[in-house]
């Protein structure tokens, strides 16, 4: 709990995946970094107030929370829409 009687959750996820780019559609490694604090809303008014907050990410667990499912969800939520390698990088050279 923090000091406003919140509940939250601290995530921290580090990794690779590998992604393809889609200048050449060639398989690129992309490195996750994800530290964040997740609040935990008990109902859907608290929800909406810590939304409202600056810099707040909220969740409404329910009665479980899986974390596998956090975790994937955080992740993918991370990824870019259009992955590419960086200028001068891909398997098509001049691409």
């Amino acid at each position: 709990m923090d000091q406003r009687g919140s509940l939250s959750l601290s995530v921290s996820i580090s990794g690779e995946v590998r992604l393809t780019c889609q200048r050449c559609l060639d398989s690129m490694p992309y490195a996750v970094g994800i530290e964040r604090t997740l609040y935990l809303a008990r109902n859907e008014a608290e929800l909406e107030r810590l939304d409202a907050l600056p810099d707040s990410d909220a969740i409404q667990p329910g009665e479980r929370l899986s974390l596998v499912e956090l975790v994937e969800d955080e992740t993918l939520l991370s990824l870019p829409l259009a992955p590419m390698h960086v200028e001068g990088e891909c398997a098509l050279r001049g691409a």
